[in-house]
Parts: C-alpha cells; structure tokens; sequence
C-alpha cells in the first residue's frame, strides 16, 4: 500500500508514545496532512511539515462553490494538538478557524486546493475545550462544533466509550451513536469491522454520514477488523500514531494500545507485533493499561479464532499488569475476568447479534444487546458501564488502578 505521505508521530504528534513512521498512502490519496503555527485572523501563509505535502496538480483551481462531502472529523488528539479531517465534492481552499470561549479567533489553512484536507492545529492548551468550523477561502463549510484536547498526566479524570462491529445495519447503527452522543466521551475507541467490506467506497461514505455529529466532537482511535481487509482505504481515511496497523498513545495517566488482531495480521511470539508490544508494556509507567484489537479471546460465542489469541497475547497481558483488553468480532457484549485482567467484548454497534453457544467459565457479564461501553477514569478509580440503545444499563463493573 503505498501512500504520498508519511507521518512521524515523534514529530507531528508530540504526546504520542509510538515514534514509528506510517506505511505508505495509496497515491490516489488527493489531501496533505499540514502543521501550522495558528495567528489571529485574518490567516497568515501555513508553512508545512517537510517531506508532508503532495504537490498540487497544476489544472487544480478551487470552486467557488465546493460543497463539504465528508466530516470534519477529529484525529490522533494529544495534549497540544488535534488532525481535523474533512473533504469537499471539488477542488477549494481549506482551513479551519477556531478558538477558546466562543471566540473564532485564530484560523489555519491548507497551503494547497484539494478535495481532502487534514490540517494539524499545535499550541493548544491540555484538556481545553475549543470551538471550531471548516471553512473553504470564501464560506464556511460546516457549522461550529467543540473538540477537547487531550489530558495531561496530571489530569486524572476523563472518559471515553468503546464500541465495534458497525458494518451493517445502519439504522441500529446509527441509534448507537445517537445514543453515544448524549455521554459526550472524550474519545472513542473502535473495536474493528467499521464496514462490512474495506473497499467499498459507499459503504465508508454511510459510516462517516452515520458517525458525523459523533465525529465532529470525539476523536476516533479504531482498530482493524477482518472485514477492513487491510484495505488502502482504511488507511486513507484514518490518521493514527505509529504505523498504523498497530500503535499506541498516552491520554491522561493511561496508556492505550491498539493491536492487529484480524485474521490478517501476526501476533505470536516470534512476529514484529508481539516484539513491540512486549517492549511497549514493558516500557509502562502509567497507572492504567488499556489493550484494544478484534478478534476475542475470551467468549461464549463459538469462534474459531479464540483459541490461537488466546495461545499468544493473554500471558502478556498478565505480566504487564493490563487493566482492560477489549475486542469485538462476536456480536455480543460480554466481560470476562482472567487472572486479574478484565476482557470486554464490545461487538453490538450495529452488526446482526449471536446467540451464545457454551459459556466461559470466567464470564462475569453476557448481554446479546446493541451497545457501546462507557468508561470513566478518575484517578485511581475506572468505572465500566455497558448501556444499550434504550439507554438501559447492561453491565456496571469497577477496577483500581494498583
């Protein structure tokens, strides 16, 4: 898969904990990834991050009409930076004006016409709320919308939900969403199988429709699933740290990561995956320790896949100390509770559900219900609760941080 563009998350994304280049953007990929030093309005000229820009085709002329077709949406978000993301029907100007308290009062731009643009904001201040639209030279593009900075480590109290498995479906899908909505998380994590085929095009354009307002406001951080088939699009669409396929981030005093456990990717001992994750776990200092990948290695549902995880990662989430490894894959919610770590499937964004077959014996939760899960840290303190798309409480559990 090659791709124009290479991002270095040691560079671009300073709080990011993976230093690894990206792979290589598909060279259809028609956007450029663009750092600037933000300055009161009226706009100043952004200078891009080397060796990050395309060069812009010289019969490119912006419209004066480009209507937006996609986002914005919110990427990669540390303590000083966010990548917002956003694409319009033809070639114009982009930039996005923002501001702290209800005032729009700096503005970046894109330094070239394109239909994509993915524009870095630096300078923010941790754990701040912002106000924000994208605009093309002429008019904004989207209504205003907030996204919060990430927490630094002495910012002990946030939230986040976890879901999966929204490949079909759309109306349940979109009721999870709404439903997620209302819990106003600082981020999401997705647990894999966004769509239901990685190169369909239509169907990424209905999960961004249906994700919009979601989006807009909540930095997305997901992970591969066997129906993303390890496609080009998926990593056109997502700005993520590391090379993509496997990484992790530092939000707050957790560290989060997400592995690639899909049917396509290797995670025994002797694969690159498992060597950089053993060294990413080892290298922990921070209280929490959240896992994140597809496929399940704890579940009721009958799966095939379950025991050759189970055969490499949980011996090392025991020895590190991981907190909470969620998954998805089996259309189902279901916790597990394996010598000490707790293993969350969270599989009910909108996929048809399963229907358990024999149940684990270290299974502590089960609901076949469409849900996401939300999870609140405060200190030492983590609170789970599975909601369904009513709104009712599936599952509540608790951990402390050691």
């Amino acid at each position: 898969m090659e791709r124009g563009l290479a991002i270095v998350a040691c560079v671009v994304l300073v709080n990011l904990v993976s230093c690894q280049p990206a792979m290589p953007i598909s060279p259809t990929s028609t956007f450029a990834l663009t750092a600037v030093t933000p300055t009161p309005t009226p706009s100043h000229t952004p200078t891009p991050l080397p060796t990050q820009t395309r060069t812009p085709s010289p019969t490119r002329t912006p419209s004066p009409d480009a209507i937006l077709t996609r986002g914005p949406y919110l990427q990669s978000v540390t303590a000083n930076s966010i990548i917002v993301v956003w694409e319009t029907d033809l070639p114009s100007h982009g930039r996005v004006t923002y501001g702290e308290a209800g005032e729009y009062s700096f503005r970046v731009a894109a330094p070239q016409v394109g239909t994509r643009h993915a524009i870095i904001i630096p300078g923010l201040a941790p754990y701040t709320l912002y106000q924000y639209r994208v605009e093309s030279a002429i008019a904004p593009l989207s209504e205003g919308a907030t996204f919060r900075t990430a927490a630094s480590p002495d910012q002990t109290a946030f939230t986040f939900v976890a879901f999966g498995d929204t490949r079909s479906q759309h109306p349940i899908h979109q009721a999870v969403v709404d439903r997620i909505v209302t819990v106003e998380p600082d981020f999401v994590l997705h647990t894999g199988d966004l769509v239901s085929m990685g190169s369909a095009t239509h169907q990424w354009r209905n999960f961004f429709t249906i994700e919009r307002e979601l989006l807009a406001r909540a930095p997305i951080f997901p992970t591969l699933g066997n129906h993303e088939g390890i496609n080009s699009r998926y990593f056109d669409y997502f700005y993520l740290p590391g090379n993509e396929y496997w990484y992790t981030f530092d939000y707050g005093n957790a560290r989060f990561v997400s592995l690639q456990v899909d049917r396509f990717g290797y995670h025994h001992p002797d694969s690159k995956q498992y060597v950089w994750l053993e060294e990413v776990l080892a290298a922990n200092t921070q209280p929490w320790l959240f896992v994140y990948f597809h496929l399940s290695p704890y579940t009721s549902i009958d799966d095939d896949n379950e025991a050759d995880v189970r055969q490499s990662l949980p011996q090392l989430f025991e020895q590190y100390g991981v907190d909470v490894v969620f998954s998805g894959h089996t259309h189902s919610y279901e916790r597990n509770e394996v010598n000490g770590v707790t293993y969350v499937v969270t599989a009910g964004g909108g996929a048809p559900l399963y229907t358990p077959k024999v149940q684990e014996p270290t299974q502590a939760a089960f609901a076949r219900e469409y849900h996401f899960v939300l999870l609140e840290v405060d200190g030492n303190r983590l609170k789970g609760t599975a909601i369904s798309i009513e709104g009712d409480v599936l599952d509540e559990f608790e951990r402390r941080a050691d």
